[in-house]
């Protein structure tokens, strides 16, 4: 990188836009990289703070090159983290450490595209049960989505309890581990209410008057509905259809039955019964919002062997394509700070800042210095 884009620090007039060219700032020696070589360093004139080229990497703070697109690539195939760390010879956590980075970089991407996106559909909502720690923590992840284009919106954790037959041992040992969950639990309530806010959100960038929220016939979703305003009702119109329906395109909900389906298939936690399970709700929500950017900006909306451009869902439900292929070039590449990111959502903020709960786990997760930026 010959000229930094603008100043890391977030507190500088230079941060959000810096002039073109190398007038807002100094060349201020060089250090030597044993993983790098030689990385220059700048120093900004408005601030005065000190920073490198390696500042603007996505290896920011690294000893070690490992290639983010296989490990993307792996992600969602079905990969395992110990498979990763064997292929590419890497230790596990430091794929868990990549994988958190590239999950801030799809947080950021979602976000900044998301922001450019005008509703030109109705809405599809439901959420898919996994688990994470053991099966003693069954969870419950929300999905909105456009309801033509499969275009994922949003997504967010809830916790659930344990249902279904148990043994006696089953039923003590489950007990015992729900007492020691210490923190607030988000309820499908709690989390259903934030996805119909992110609806109204999005409702106000929408030509139509109103847009039609589709989900199926849950006793909490027909709640959170109920306590909306009426204003709040007559441009978000609650529509339910029945879960036993058969699964086809013409169901309401073939949307986020069309993402339960590809979740399940592509990543392996959440593989039915599968031995690949979550063990940590931080890393858990970061793998799904690495996946929910391939889904959206990657994979094809529909696939056609007789077209040699295929549409990516982002496409098909209105954004701009020379948006997206901007953002995908530097994805792997160039760092994103949370400070420039337009419009996340606050749940997408908490994954981001490894705000989430975690069943039995003492204390928060490790967040880097640098992530705060």
């Amino acid at each position: 990188m010959k000229t930094p884009p603008f100043c890391p620090n977030q507190d500088c007039k230079y941060h959000q836009t810096a002039p073109a060219g190398s007038t807002w700032f100094v060349r201020h020696g060089r250090f030597q990289s044993a993983a790098r070589g030689a990385i220059q360093r700048y120093r900004c004139k408005a601030c005065g703070r000190h920073f490198s080229s390696q500042t603007f990497s996505l290896d920011y703070m690294t000893q070690r090159t490992i290639s983010y697109r296989k490990i993307f690539e792996l992600l969602h195939t079905a990969s395992g983290i110990r498979d990763i760390a064997r292929i590419l010879k890497a230790s596990p956590h430091c794929i868990t450490d990549r994988i958190s980075r590239l999950a801030r970089q799809a947080l950021a991407v979602h976000a900044d595209l998301l922001d450019s996106l005008e509703l030109k559909e109705d809405l599809v909502a439901d959420g898919f049960e996994s688990f994470a720690v053991s099966q003693y923590f069954p969870n419950n992840i929300q999905l909105l989505a456009g309801k033509e284009s499969q275009y994922w919106i949003f997504s967010d954790y809830a916790h659930l309890r344990r249902k279904g037959r148990m043994t006696a041992y089953q039923k003590k040992r489950n007990t015992i581990l729900q007492a020691k969950f210490i923190y607030d639990r988000v309820t499908i309530y709690k989390s259903f209410e934030e996805l119909v806010r992110q609806a109204l959100f999005l409702k106000e960038k929408t030509p139509h008057t109103t847009t039609a929220l589709f989900t199926d016939e849950h006793r909490q979703y027909r709640k959170v509905m109920m306590n909306l305003s009426d204003g709040e009702r007559s441009v978000l119109q609650h529509r339910t259809c029945s879960s036993k329906r058969a699964r086809s395109l013409t169901n309401p909900l073939f949307s986020v039955n069309y993402l339960d389906r590809e979740i399940r298939k592509d990543l392996a936690e959440h593989t039915r019964e599968s031995m690949q399970f979550a063990r940590n709700v931080v890393n858990q929500m970061e793998r799904l919002a690495i996946y929910r950017l391939y889904h959206n900006y990657w994979k094809p909306y529909r696939i056609n062997g007789q077209n040699e451009y295929m549409r990516t869902h982002a496409e098909e439900a209105g954004i701009c394509s020379e948006l997206i292929q901007r953002e995908m070039k530097t994805f792997f590449t160039q760092r994103r700070f949370l400070s420039r990111v337009r419009g996340m959502m606050s749940r997408d903020r908490c994954v981001w800042l490894k705000n989430v709960a975690t069943p039995l786990k003492r204390g928060v997760d490790y967040l880097p210095e640098y992530s705060w930026a």
